[in-house]
């Protein structure tokens, strides 16, 4: 289960990936503004589709949800996020940007393996693996 639970958690940093370079995520999460998006990312073969929505303030904490689908698997994450942990996010996420702004290369989602060398993926990935800032969920669609 745990083998699944990390494929899962690489498939919704791939979906991240893809917004790593989006201002308005940026921005959205810095301020913990009201955000949502929907969108589809292939890797491994897969068409992941993912919903972002960026919740509000929760007391002290920042609430980010992500419901991913993927072959009959529908995913949601959690996360509780404090000043500190925001900040970190957005600064990783800023200074990638500012890289992806001046490279020829595509950000490369094909793989699990390609995502998870990402560093706007290892700076998410610290959080998603801490359950005491997201929890996940997932359930099996019927057909």
């Amino acid at each position: 289960m745990k083998k699944y639970f990390v494929f899962v958690f690489a498939l919704i940093l791939a979906t991240l990936t893809v917004l790593a370079d989006d201002a308005r995520f940026t921005n959205a999460l810095k301020n913990c503004s009201s955000y949502s998006e929907s969108g589809t990312v292939n890797t491994e073969g897969m068409n992941v589709t993912s919903d972002k929505k960026i919740l509000g303030w929760e007391g002290d904490k920042c609430v980010y949800q992500e419901k991913v689908r993927f072959s009959g698997i529908d995913s949601c994450i959690t996360c509780k996020l404090s000043r500190a942990q925001i900040n970190e996010l957005v600064s990783v996420m800023e200074a990638y940007a500012l890289v992806q702004k001046y490279s020829t290369e595509d950000v490369d989602t094909s793989s699990v393996s390609a995502v998870q060398n990402n560093p706007v993926v290892k700076a998410w990935n610290k959080y998603f693996q801490d359950s005491s800032v997201c929890t996940m969920t997932a359930n099996q669609l019927s057909k």
